[in-house]
């Protein structure tokens, strides 16, 4: 992860797009415990007021922990982190079977703690699929390290 200072408002940064495979929400259903037919069931998914075979909402928000950590540009720095919250969680569509998604993680606000090892950044994070239409929207903090602190502690 980066560190605290590596980091800046409005910074702005986009993951790799993912499609949502038949096989993908298969498992991700089954791993989640989810039993409606709806999520299931093809034919009684076409019955519904949908009409098609969704994916649970609360998957499409572990999706998108998945995503941000594949950012290289996040994670394949030697900072560490730690997730300490998520506010404002909506769904504001439904992620289908086939959708292609991406996520947009901007840094919306930072300050620092009384803890002098971390500093507190708030980021949104938003899922979106091809149509550029906005699934879930989350705010996440996450605590960050100090760079500072790395050259104390050698």
């Amino acid at each position: 992860m980066p560190y605290y200072e590596d980091l800046k408002i409005g910074q702005k940064i986009v993951s790799a797009r993912r499609t949502v495979t038949d096989g993908m929400a298969t498992i991700l259903i089954d791993i989640g415990g989810f039993n409606a037919p709806q999520f299931k069931d093809k034919i009684t998914a076409e019955g519904t007021p949908l009409g098609w075979r969704a994916i649970p909402g609360r998957m499409a928000f572990a999706l998108m922990g998945g995503m941000v950590e594949s950012i290289g540009e996040l994670f394949d720095t030697p900072g560490a982190g730690m997730l300490v919250g998520a506010d404002n969680l909506v769904w504001k569509g439904p992620l289908r079977v086939g959708d292609t998604i991406h996520v947009v993680w901007e840094v919306t606000k930072m300050r620092k703690t009384s803890n002098p090892k971390w500093g507190l950044v708030i980021n949104s994070e938003k899922l979106v699929n091809q149509h550029d239409e906005v699934i879930c929207s989350v705010d996440i903090t996450h605590l960050f390290e100090y760079k500072s602190n790395k050259k104390l502690d050698m």
